[in-house]
């Protein structure tokens, strides 16, 4: 996974009242926490919301500058208006060099099945899957080519090709494409 990088600046609004006036402003509050202590940011809100279109991960890598210091953190959760999908709270996993995560990654099936030539029909039972591994190695999608399949065959959880030092989480004996 590719980090994205983004300003942040230290943020002293808080609570409601300090949240609705960021947000008026045209950026986003939000909270740095693990590895540490938990610090109170403000970021561009446009710059953001520029950088959840660029990348197809619930939970990407950002490189963020904050206090002339540079710091990798994970999106751990975003919080958006019902109507407008507008981003209005974010939190940061700050990270460690040698830290291991879990993210959730998108599973995306390419090419055609022999079986769905013949009268079958593709069936994905997992669209998105969980990763474990350092974060710099964790792919923003996984891809499978479903080709050979025949009817009744299916891919397992534990077949998939995934980077050396990544494992998925879950059954390996359960099915992810059938």
């Amino acid at each position: 996974m590719k980090a994205i990088s983004l300003a942040a600046s230290q943020r002293t609004l808080t609570k409601t009242t300090g949240s609705k006036k960021i947000r008026g402003a045209g950026r986003i509050p939000g909270i740095l926490y693990g590895n540490g202590d938990p610090e109170n940011i403000e970021l561009e809100s446009v710059q953001f919301e520029k950088a959840i279109k660029s990348t197809s991960a619930k939970n990407f890598l950002v490189e963020l500058e904050f206090d002339g210091s540079k710091s990798m953190a994970l999106v751990q959760d975003l919080q958006k208006h019902p109507i407008t999908r507008l981003c209005l709270h974010v939190d940061f996993w700050r990270l460690g060099e040698d830290s291991v995560v879990t993210a959730d990654v998108p599973l995306i099936a390419t090419g055609s099945p022999e079986g769905v030539k013949v009268g079958g029909i593709l069936q994905t039972m997992l669209h998105n899957i969980t990763l474990k591994g350092k974060p710099a190695d964790i792919p923003e999608t996984v891809e499978v080519d479903t080709t050979p399949l025949k009817v009744g065959e299916g891919i397992l959880l534990g077949e998939l090709n995934l980077p050396d030092g990544i494992t998925a989480v879950g059954n390996p004996k359960g099915r992810a494409i059938a």
